[in-house]
């Protein structure tokens, strides 16, 4: 989000329902596309105004007149027609109160709130209601006790072009949960005197779900592995034979290594045993693999791989998805395509191979026992073997911080205060432009404290092994049977 994002904010009060909704008119005025005053004293009636500065004013605009929050503030439209001249701006309509000189006028897009409903963050959105600005409140309220769940959402509406601007964030009808950004943002804005209606746009919203994510960043540095980052006994996928591999799930934390990853094995069977790249390597050296670069029906006479250069002139394949070899009787190296059958005698496929399906010369299936991570998969050895089809890849991992982009999105720390206090920490030293005080050192205090005590109390339930014995490991006589795994040590 950016620092002047221009869309409404909605606010309810903390753990409370069937209140008014309520916007906020500074989100509005913050960053004005004009601003001027006016010189002379207006009465009530006047159609006109006599301002210092009529840049970038023109018709058909809308004019905040006043002060955000006081009694006699109004919304005002400048004519349809006449250009606004000299010193002179003409109204749509005559002043509703009376204005004295030195006056604000604000040019602002929007006159308008449109409150909607959602059953869900992507559903369809109900219109409850399209209502006027409140000019003279600091902020538009709206009283919706219809729902019980769902969402709700606002935007600025221009009643003149009749355009929008994006919505808000999502507003729970339940109210925000302790761990939402929105509650904890509010928590510590109140805990420095600040709110919505007070609060300037050097606390803009984007700089605070910034900080959140830095905390959260700076606390889940703190240990390696913490036990509300947990995500055991996940299902993955399930394992198709002839498979190699299987995608890391997209919250694991590290992509590319086994940090995140604490255990990997499919159905039933043991865990795998992590092994680096360069040995995991070793195990399919002879293994030659690479994709299908186009579908290949059932019945057709040729595979098109990706890169056939691996593979023999003649012999036999595999691909995932089927227990059964395909015999081939031509490799055009150049072309990457495998022409089906023989001896010489064309032949044609049985079963369809898909773009992009994984294709293997020489490999050994079964129960896999090996695995590696890289690349956002972790791959494993052997290949699945067809007495484990279907069954569910199983993995036990550590996850990875959610980033805060919205007052709904909940942080991954259990203790919400630990983040309460470092915004406090972060909001003060900014106010006092970057300079640490006593206030922001205290609220930095409080901080670390917390952060402590999360740390004391947090038992990650696992007992780590530093030095795992890899070699003369007890081998099943499975289908998978393999002489290199012994010349490997293992």
């Amino acid at each position: 989000m950016a620092q002047y994002d221009l869309r409404p904010k909605i606010q309810i009060s903390y753990g409370r329902q069937n209140e008014p909704l309520r916007v906020p008119l500074s989100d509005l005025l913050i960053n004005p596309q004009a601003k001027t005053f006016i010189t002379t004293d207006s009465i009530a009636g006047l159609s006109v105004l006599t301002v210092k500065d009529i840049q970038n004013l023109r018709i058909n605009q809308l004019l905040f007149i006043g002060q955000e929050g006081n009694q006699g503030s109004e919304i005002k439209k400048t004519h349809t027609a006449t250009v606004p001249s000299g010193s002179t701006v003409t109204l749509a309509s005559t002043l509703t109160y009376p204005h004295s000189a030195s006056t604000g006028v604000i040019l602002i897009p929007y006159d308008q709130i449109e409150f909607s409903h959602s059953p869900t963050s992507t559903g369809t959105k109900t219109v409850l209601v399209t209502t006027n600005i409140s000019a003279g409140l600091l902020e538009t309220p709206y009283l919706v006790s219809t729902y019980s769940v769902g969402l709700f959402f606002a935007r600025w509406k221009n009643s003149i072009s009749a355009g929008f601007s994006a919505y808000s964030d999502a507003t729970p009808v339940a109210g925000y949960t302790k761990l939402m950004a929105r509650s904890i943002i509010d928590s510590a804005l109140g805990d420095i005197n600040k709110d919505g209606n007070n609060r300037t746009d050097v606390l803009s919203d984007s700089y605070a779900f910034q900080q959140i994510n830095n905390c959260q960043s700076e606390v889940l540095r703190e240990m390696k592995r913490w036990s509300f980052m947990q995500s055991f006994n996940q299902v993955v996928t399930n394992a198709l034979v002839g498979a190699i591999r299987a995608s890391l799930p997209s919250n694991a934390d590290d992509q590319n290594t086994n940090t995140s990853v604490w255990n990997f094995r499919i159905g039933t069977n043991p865990n795998m045993q992590w092994v680096d790249k360069a040995k995991y390597d070793e195990m399919i050296y002879e293994m030659a693999q690479t994709t299908a670069s186009a579908t290949a029906v059932s019945g057709a006479a040729t595979v098109t791989l990706a890169d056939s250069s691996d593979f023999d002139n003649t012999g036999t394949f595999y691909h995932r998805g089927n227990a059964s070899s395909v015999n081939y009787y031509l490799n055009n190296k150049v072309t990457g395509v495998i022409s089906i059958g023989s001896n010489g005698v064309a032949g044609t496929l049985k079963t369809a191979i898909a773009s992009g399906v994984e294709v293997y010369q020489n490999p050994t299936l079964g129960l896999p026992r090996f695995w590696t991570a890289f690349g956002g998969f972790a791959y494993h050895y052997p290949l699945v073997g067809a007495s484990y089809r279907d069954r569910n890849y199983l993995m036990d991992f550590y996850k990875s911080q959610t980033t805060i982009t919205t007052d709904v999105d909940e942080i991954v720390l259990p203790d919400p205060t630990i983040v309460q206090y470092y915004l406090e920490w972060k909001f003060l030293k900014k106010l006092n432009n970057g300079i640490e005080n006593e206030g922001s050192l205290s609220a930095k205090l409080n901080f670390e404290n917390r952060k402590n005590l999360l740390k004391n109390k947090d038992n990650p339930n696992r007992t780590f092994r530093l030095k795992p014995r890899l070699n003369k490991m007890n081998m099943s006589n499975d289908d998978d049977s393999d002489t290199r795994l012994g010349s490997l040590g293992y």
